[in-house]
């Protein structure tokens, strides 16, 4: 059984970073036992391991081997505590919301620690009089990097934790605050029931500490009360102490670096600075922080879900509850988030609404007349052009058009010939008697420059349409011989359209992908370096070690993306449809409802980005490189049946391709949800959604 009065026991501890030929170790067999009711103070030089070792007591790190205990059992036993309510952590960072005030972020850290409301109120009236916070009102942005500390020091001791883990809590602190938080976490201690766990660098403030441990290379070179390291070491300083042991351990072989000789107070360390009788009386003194617990001392470690109650795997409502107030405080606080949650969208469907599907206008032609005959049809057939959409220029001379045509100062020319009005009515009078110069007399020459096709094909339409209502006109001016101008018509009928107009343009094809990848991809930009901020920035660190789980950290933020969605949909769809008045045929609720599922997906997509990265810069090239895929693939810019086969498959399994499919069948054709292609858009949305939230959480579980 563990002694009662044993706080954490650290034993043959191993943890290293990387594989092969980086494996670098960090902790190579570390021991430390820390009594309840004292205050340890962990000093070493940075980087020999001090943050390693309090992260894997605190379950953030998984290490490699060794036990650890605290206050009975192994941190992440269900209902333990650690981490939760049972401990308090200050890390090396300030880890605070910058958009919090004081109050705020108090309030925030002491309901995911389940602190009662008049309890809560007490303890930050308390902790802004002993640390001198400003007013509770202050922003955390306003404050100066030692006021930022003080409140993260304040966050640490807001719920009265049992262990305290303090990283370089005295930093940047003046030596008079220095000297009252020392009184504090003194005071704290007298009573045996809390536990300070203290890095520092300022290694002579640690003489107010129970117990010392002097870290170096990822051991603990001594382990004992400072007076006693001290007095053993003939020392007036602890620097001088661990100078020493620091030069003991340079010089000793490497693979003595985890042996017990780096224990102090060890018979074989007496030397000169004393007798057996005096080491024995200094261990006796300092307690049990001068030796490891035996192996048959240590409580047997179980891995079984212990302690608490049977539902605490549940999320709880107040963990979610403030960490959807942290969500929607960080985005009211930051204007441009505002701006481009709802600004954005309403420029986005402007500029497609505007910018996309309109005629090209003003298109410039060359045109070289050189009909003479008096009857001028050539001049009636330009006359029939839209002068909106072509523009024409005279010439005289056709190799001076078609030169200035290839300089790119025209999109085509337009050639008539000299025979043109008389070889048209001889065409029309004749009939099958014509030849073939005639007709090719007769005949509107056109040549275009086909590198823009859209611009061609418009102008193959007007020119098109302009002929024939020339031929129509001209026709039914002839008295004799009477001839039907319907003559001239293509010999092909088009009825009453299945679906849609005869009006329906690009436009009216696009805008369901529109529609959807607007909000899709917003909702992919906002998410997909959240968990990444707050990870880098030590919060995502300290909200796990309060306790909270990966559960309540994604329900928090679903439901703060789902109010954010809901208005970029309300937006997209009011300007989409009212304002610039793409028809709808079908049902609005299922429009709304199936924008409102692409918005979650691409919210989930996003939460997928930020758990599976590191840093923002892969975040943004892992978003960005999807984006194009996922437009080109999805059917929004061109038909699927343009795809090539092979590819076409790929096509329809992109998380956007069935919704794009469903949302046009929705606004063009008014089908219901019992076609194939509308529910298999609903379908396809929610199983994207869940399985890339499964996946987020799980990787958020596993990363924790």
């Amino acid at each position: 059984m563990t002694r009662k009065n044993t706080a954490l026991t650290v034993q043959g501890i191993h943890k290293h970073y990387g594989t092969g030929k980086n494996r670098l170790p960090v902790l190579n067999g570390l021991n430390m036992t820390v009594n309840q009711g004292t205050i340890y103070g962990l000093l070493g030089a940075s980087g020999c391991g001090k943050t390693t070792l309090l992260r894997c007591c605190l379950g953030r790190l998984r290490y490699d081997s060794g036990t650890i205990i605290i206050c009975g059992k192994p941190p992440l036993t269900q209902g333990h505590g650690v981490p939760g309510p049972m401990v308090g952590y200050m890390p090396q960072e300030t880890a605070l919301y910058e958009e919090f005030t004081i109050h705020e972020t108090l309030t925030y850290f002491g309901t995911l620690c389940s602190m009662k409301k008049d309890k809560l109120q007490a303890r930050k009236e308390f902790l802004v009089e002993l640390l001198h916070l400003p007013t509770p009102k202050s922003l955390i942005s306003n404050l100066s990097g030692g006021q930022k500390r003080r409140v993260s020091f304040a966050v640490a001791l807001l719920h009265s934790p049992q262990l305290l883990i303090l990283d370089e809590p005295t930093v940047g602190v003046d030596p008079m605050l220095r000297m009252r938080i020392w009184e504090h976490l003194i005071n704290l201690t007298k009573g045996g029931k809390s536990t300070v766990i203290i890095t520092t660098h300022y290694i002579e403030e640690a003489r107010q500490a129970d117990s010392v441990g002097l870290m170096r290379s990822g051991v603990l070179l001594s382990e004992s009360a400072p007076q006693d390291l001290m007095h053993y070491h003939q020392m007036q300083t602890l620097e001088g102490v661990f100078l020493k042991l620091c030069m003991r351990d340079a010089s000793e072989p490497q693979e003595m670096v985890s042996s017990d000789s780096h224990h102090t107070m060890n018979v074989q360390d007496v030397g000169d600075y004393g007798n057996v009788e005096n080491v024995e009386r200094i261990k006796e003194s300092a307690g049990d922080t001068a030796r490891l617990l035996p192996d048959e001392e240590l409580p047997e470690v179980s891995h079984q879900k212990s302690g608490g109650t049977r539902w605490d795997f549940l999320p709880r409502t107040s963990n979610i509850s403030a960490m959807i107030f942290k969500s929607f405080i960080k985005l009211i606080r930051n204007p441009g988030s505002i701006l481009f949650s709802f600004l954005i969208p309403i420029i986005e469907v402007c500029l497609f609404c505007l910018c996309i599907g309109n005629p090209p206008r003003g298109l410039h032609m060359a045109v070289i007349n050189m009909d003479t005959s008096t009857l001028n049809y050539s001049q009636h057939f330009l006359w029939h052009l839209d002068n909106d959409t072509i523009v024409q220029h005279p010439y005289d001379n056709f190799t001076h058009a078609f030169e200035d045509a290839k300089k790119g100062e025209y999109w085509g020319t337009i050639y008539m010939a000299p025979t043109y009005s008389t070889d048209l009515i001889t065409r029309f009078v004749e009939g099958t008697k014509v030849d073939n110069d005639t007709i090719e007399g007769s005949t509107v020459h056109v040549q275009l420059d086909l590198t823009n096709q859209q611009i061609a094909l418009s102008l193959e339409q007007s020119l098109s349409t302009a002929y024939q209502d020339f031929i129509s006109d001209l026709l039914s001016s002839i008295k004799f011989p009477k001839i039907n101008p319907k003559i001239a018509e293509l010999p092909l009928q088009f009825g009453e359209p299945i679906y849609g107009t005869e009006e329906s343009d690009f436009t009216d094809f696009m805008a369901p992908g529109v529609i959807l990848s607007i909000v899709f991809f917003l909702a992919v930009s906002m998410t997909s370096i959240t968990f990444i901020l707050e990870r880098k920035e030590g919060l995502l660190e300290r909200t796990w070690v309060a306790g909270a789980k990966a559960t309540e950290v994604m329900l928090s933020h679903v439901v703060v993306q789902f109010v954010i969605i809901a208005v970029q949909t309300a937006i997209v769809l009011v300007f989409i449809l009212l304002i610039f008045d793409v028809p709808n045929e079908g049902s609005l609720l299922m429009v709304i409802v199936l924008t409102l599922f692409q918005g979650l997906n691409g919210m989930a997509y996003g939460l997928f980005v930020s758990s599976v990265c590191d840093n923002e810069i892969s975040a943004m090239q892992l978003s960005l490189g999807s984006f194009y895929p996922l437009i080109l693939m999805s059917g929004i810019m061109w038909p699927l049946e343009g795809v090539p086969y092979p590819l076409m498959y790929f096509s329809y399994m992109m998380p956007q391709t069935y919704a794009i499919i469903c949302l046009r069948c929705i606004l063009a054709r008014g089908w219901s949800i019992n076609y194939f292609n509308v529910y298999m858009g609903f379908v396809t949305s929610f199983a994207w959604t869940f399985v890339l939230l499964c996946l987020s959480a799980l990787m958020i579980h596993l990363r924790k």
